[in-house]
């Protein structure tokens, strides 16, 4: 805790995002209208909501252990997943994929500079397909938007530039390392942060050069999606039963993309203010729209609460010694990284 409070000019920024945000929902929202839609809720399609969920998990577990050549096991790379979900929940500075690293490099016996970069590698198909499901479901939503497309399909190239990049970053990381062994001679920073980990990070990447590999991790990271997709149709049915397909997806996009602004842990009145808006823009009711929200990130922290506390208690790893390791992270080398 004393070092959360030492690192608060860091994720300070976040938090008053969060609170701007929340600000703005509390004048924005009809909150009559929130209240009806909680209390006529149709559980069922938040049980298909969960079903979903887990199914959604479930594949990006699949996608990480392909990322890893399959050294960790099933349920070892699911419960990192919701061990990650939970750091980014409860600890600031959106530490889960870092602490998502650490755990699977502890689980199978390597440096957490390792499995960072498949996590990298993660990332950016999370983009991809954010930006897929944003330009295919722009043409049913919106009129009249000239800058809307062109954003997501930009964000679409960047994606695959920088896959490219990873891509030729693993093929030639011979070179690529003796080139930053040449640098780290020339500048001290390189020298002492770069030089010890770029080995082990580039090793991480190798996965990349295979065919086979990489093919799989793209199919379960597309089964994701579309079980994400499934996830957020059948929560915003139970609440909206006229909802669409198209609705519920375009919102998906929006919150995406939305975590990237700076929030407190969770996301915080991010993810709620991006639902809100997105919705509005194709005529949700702002009660309604609050209601989904709100369910849905109550259930994602209920979930990885649960699941993220049971893989912790599993491994023994308090969250904030794990916390603390992680923001010192850096200044260690990778044999420091590996744990025995």
């Amino acid at each position: 805790m004393n070092r959360i409070l030492k690192d608060i000019r860091r994720w300070l920024p976040g938090v008053l995002v969060s609170i701007v945000l929340l600000a703005i929902l509390s004048r924005a929202v009809d909150w009559n209208s929130a209240v009806i839609a909680f209390t006529t809720v149709n559980w069922a399609f938040v049980i298909l909501h969960a079903a979903f969920y887990f199914a959604s998990v479930s594949s990006r577990a699949m996608a990480s252990r392909a990322l890893l050549e399959n050294r960790p096991s099933f349920r070892d790379s699911f419960l990192a997943v919701m061990q990650g979900y939970l750091l980014n929940n409860v600890l600031p500075l959106r530490l889960g994929e870092l602490g998502r690293a650490y755990v699977l490099g502890r689980k199978i016996g390597v440096g957490m500079f390792n499995t960072l970069p498949a996590i990298v590698i993660e990332r950016f198909y999370d983009l991809a397909f954010a930006a897929i499901v944003l330009i295919g479901t722009l043409p049913f939503v919106l009129t009249g938007v000239d800058w809307a497309a062109p954003a997501a399909t930009s964000t679409l190239i960047v994606v695959a530039v920088g896959l490219l990049s990873l891509h030729l970053m693993a093929r030639f990381r011979v070179q690529l390392k003796a080139w930053v062994e040449r640098l780290g001679h020339k500048v001290a920073l390189v020298e002492k942060y770069i030089v010890p980990q770029i080995e082990t990070f580039l090793d991480g990447m190798v996965v990349l050069t295979n065919l086979k590999s990489f093919a799989l991790s793209l199919f379960w990271m597309a089964l994701t999606w579309a079980f994400g997709l499934g996830y957020m149709y059948a929560m915003l049915r139970g609440f909206y039963p006229a909802a669409t397909l198209a609705q519920s997806s375009f919102a998906f996009g929006a919150s995406s993309f939305a975590g990237a602004i700076p929030s407190a842990p969770s996301g915080l009145g991010v993810f709620e203010g991006a639902i809100v808006g997105s919705l509005a823009i194709v005529s949700v009711d702002s009660g309604i729209a609050l209601a989904y929200a709100v369910m849905h990130h109550l259930a994602h922290l209920v979930y990885a609460g649960i699941v993220g506390l049971y893989g912790f208690s599993v491994d023994k790893i308090g969250l904030m010694d794990l916390y603390d390791q992680l923001v010192s992270r850096k200044n260690e080398s990778p044999s420091d990284s590996k744990v025995s």
